[in-house]
């Protein structure tokens, strides 16, 4: 038998491979990073790809197919299902209509808003996952008061086996309720992670750099923030309401007679009496939903001002604060019933023989939670991470550096642009970690402010408008209400091109007058900085 030859080449490659890796394939990372996107494009239609190939190419750790933003998005579409459990959401629905009234144009801007200003201080997850059952309750109450419709009318011969699909009004809200979640998250360090991973960075990277302050940051981004969710307002209600467009037949039915909105408000104020005192099931779910908001305010506050020591953030987990929430509403029940065996027997006194029902439970969980979602949070997580671990966002800082010898606001242009589009399909996290760092040796080379292009894909990162793998409350909403993904493809059209020139506008124009010296090239960006 003859002994098969064995180039040189070869043998180079061989050795070259990591001896940790299995022997089964004896090529590197980048290669069969690779070889996955073949497969991968070949199989789009089906969302966990990423989850069945990569361990099939022994790509990335075990670690990066459950992420913490995956396990923080289970533990908030739990307390979602507490929220609806408990029935807290159609008060708070009511009494919002009862102040504002049925306008779509009053009630979305106080609803947009709104949502803006939580997902300034906690997360875009958090925020959606509190909003969305609210943003319901409101279309049922007034889908049962005949002003509109939250899903269209199918024929009863086929309800059974069709997922009902939703109204342009009922797309209308939920995908503003998305879209102002990610854009209030850009305002602050603390609304979003992207924006806490490039503090990290920047000052990790360059540790003689002033460093990046929260007041600065705030006053930077809050007007881009405020002017692209008012855009954005107006560009939903034209797109789906028929602002400006009184011929479309959804502009149509946005007036009411006072006849007709004085009789809305006593239907309105009786429905709301029916409903009696507060519960101590629906005093207990807003509590923790309370709670869950104040630990992840603390815990981003915390991860602000010590992300550079890895002993204190080993113990800070993004998950941490809906988990910690969700475990106490498989604790406390709905009721006080089980007090009655600490007090005196009576002859009168009735104890209760079963056990007490919690605020959550398992079939609960099993049967309302959209599992989908996660597959979709888990592949969009995990195409960045081993993008990153198999060495090929390399070829990313190769591109990036194409465009050294442009000037600087024609850079920023494209660095926003390429990361808005590749934040659609996957994490934002998990892009700006793996961009970030090419991105600040990329600044070094072409003697470019770090700050001007590193903030420029930061602020880009955080707005996916078109897919549901861009963020996990892009997923949530579509899950929810079973939004058709060609409806937020083609309304996320609009905001993408004013998300891009708000944050082109942000950091050409506005940077000046909170850092002066941002075009010039500081002296802490030497090239010993980035060894």
């Amino acid at each position: 038998m003859s002994i098969p030859h064995i180039n040189n080449n070869s043998t180079t490659k061989i050795m070259q491979s990591n001896s940790s890796e299995p022997n089964l394939l004896l090529i590197r990372s980048k290669t069969r990073m690779l070889i996955f996107y073949k497969m991968y494009w070949k199989t789009i239609l089906f969302l966990a790809t990423p989850l069945l190939l990569l361990p099939l190419y022994f790509i990335g750790a075990n670690n990066i197919y459950v992420t913490r933003s995956l396990l923080d998005c289970l533990g908030v579409m739990m307390i979602n299902v507490a929220i609806e459990y408990c029935n807290v959401h159609k008060r708070i629905a009511l009494r919002i209509i009862l102040m504002f009234g049925c306008s779509h144009y009053r009630l979305s801007f106080i609803l947009f808003f709104s949502t803006l200003v939580l997902s300034m201080w906690v997360s875009n997850v958090i925020t959606c996952g509190v909003m969305i059952p609210l943003v319901r309750s409101i279309l049922m109450e007034l889908e049962k008061l005949g002003i509109i419709e939250v899903y269209e009318n199918i024929d009863k011969d086929r309800r059974s086996t069709q997922i009902y699909k939703p109204t342009l009004f009922t797309s209308f809200y939920f995908l503003g309720i998305a879209y102002s979640s990610s854009i209030g998250g850009m305002a602050t360090l603390f609304g979003s992670r992207t924006n806490q991973i490039f503090k990290t960075i920047f000052e990790t990277t360059f540790p003689t750099a002033p460093k990046i302050e929260f007041p600065h940051f705030m006053l930077l981004n809050l007007p881009a923030a405020l002017l692209l969710e008012i855009l954005v307002y107006l560009w939903l209600n034209f797109y789906f309401l028929g602002m400006f467009r009184s011929y479309r037949d959804a502009s149509l039915q946005m007036s009411m007679t006072d006849e007709e909105t004085q009789y809305m408000n006593t239907l309105l104020s009786t429905r709301y009496q029916q409903l009696g005192k507060v519960t101590f099931h629906e005093a207990v779910v807003s509590a923790v939903i309370v709670l869950a908001a104040a630990l992840q305010v603390t815990s981003n506050t915390l991860f602000t001002a010590y992300s550079y020591h890895e002993s204190v953030m080993s113990h800070i987990k993004l998950s941490a604060p809906s988990m910690v929430c969700v475990v106490l509403l498989f604790i406390i029940p709905i009721n006080l019933d089980f007090t009655k065996f600490f007090k005196k027997r009576t002859g009168n006194l009735e104890l209760q023989t079963a056990p007490s029902k919690t605020c959550l439970n398992w079939s609960l969980v099993k049967d309302s939670v959209p599992w989908s979602v996660l597959f979709v949070i888990g592949s969009s997580n995990t195409v960045f991470e081993a993008l990153e671990q198999s060495k090929m966002t390399q070829e990313l800082e190769k591109f990036f550096l194409i465009f050294t010898s442009w000037s600087a606001p024609a850079a920023a242009l494209i660095v926003i642009v390429l990361c808005k589009t590749l934040t659609e399909f996957a994490c934002n996290s998990s892009v700006a970690h793996a961009l970030l760092p090419h991105i600040a040796r990329v600044c070094v080379i072409s003697k470019v402010n770090p700050q001007y292009l590193m903030l420029s894909a930061t602020l880009a990162s955080s707005l996916p408008f078109h897919l549901m793998t861009g963020t996990p409350a892009n997923a949530m909403v579509l899950a929810y209400v079973h939004i058709p993904p060609k409806v937020m493809m083609l309304a996320g059209f609009g905001p993408s091109v004013l998300a891009v020139l708000t944050v082109w506008f942000t950091v050409t124009m506005w940077s000046k007058a909170i850092w002066p010296d941002i075009l010039l090239f500081p002296k802490w960006a030497e090239v010993n900085s980035l060894e």
